[in-house]
């Protein structure tokens, strides 16, 4: 389930839309990362609309295959409750909880989806209702898990670099503001939040080029923000 591709496609397409009304719904946090023997947790959702809204949270298991994120419905985490109506400038609050008995072995990845659901009664002719989805990463772990253990590859492609991590480790990865450099010579840059790269598992991003850059040698340097502070890593390039 490409649930974050389904948001992408869903911005794009409201872009060209003649008239909206305005989207409602706020969470908070945007991360819950918890570590045993803490096993729940909770968001506030708010309504800030000025009409009643009914919003629906979901937990999925997440995991990463061929480079991807995969979404599967989790049975062994929970939210309460999963549907609920927010008035007008109403807020509530939603327990999240890890109802499995068994111990944590490695880091356990999940997301929460949060989605405002339309309302057809409220619909006009003419108008689009924009309604908002929000996806949270959620993370239980041992108290003190073992650190994250990335290997990168970079292959070239048309307008830009494919970038590979392979994390070995048991802990998430989670990379922001990432830079290919062949020297002192800046390759490409991707800004923001880029994704993570769950514990064994494996995680690739397209990396656009810098408008004029040319790659002079086989070998860059990866340069990006994590959640333990800016970091340095040496990769080949492979193709172009």
């Amino acid at each position: 389930m490409r649930l974050l591709a389904w948001i992408t496609t869903l911005a794009a397409g409201l872009a060209f839309l003649p008239s909206a009304e305005a989207a409602s719904l706020r969470v908070s946090p945007v991360l819950l990362d918890m570590k045993a023997p803490q096993a729940a947790s909770s968001i506030t959702v708010w309504n800030d609309a000025k009409e009643p809204i009914n919003v629906q949270v979901r937990v999925f298991r997440w995991s990463q295959k061929d480079g991807a994120d995969v979404y599967t419905p989790a049975t062994d985490v929970v939210a309460s409750p999963p549907i609920t109506t927010l008035k007008p400038g109403g807020e509530n609050i939603v327990r999240i909880v890890r109802t499995s008995k068994q111990a944590i072995q490695a880091e356990e990845s999940y997301r929460l989806i949060v989605d405002e659901l339309p309302d057809p009664a409220r619909r006009q002719t003419g108008t689009i209702t924009l309604v908002l989805r929000h996806s949270i990463p959620v993370f239980f772990s041992k108290p003190e898990p073992a650190a994250a253990t990335p290997q990168w590859t970079v292959q070239q492609k048309p307008g830009g670099f494919q970038v590979t991590v392979t994390n070995s480790g048991t802990k998430r990865l989670k990379i922001s503001n990432l830079s290919l450099a062949g020297g002192k010579t800046a390759l490409a840059k991707r800004d923001g939040l880029v994704g993570y790269a769950l514990g064994k598992s494996t995680a690739s991003w397209f990396v656009p080029a810098t408008p004029g850059s040319r790659l002079s040698g086989r070998s860059l340097t990866i340069s990006a923000d994590s959640e333990a502070g800016r970091f340095d890593a040496t990769a080949s390039v492979n193709g172009g």
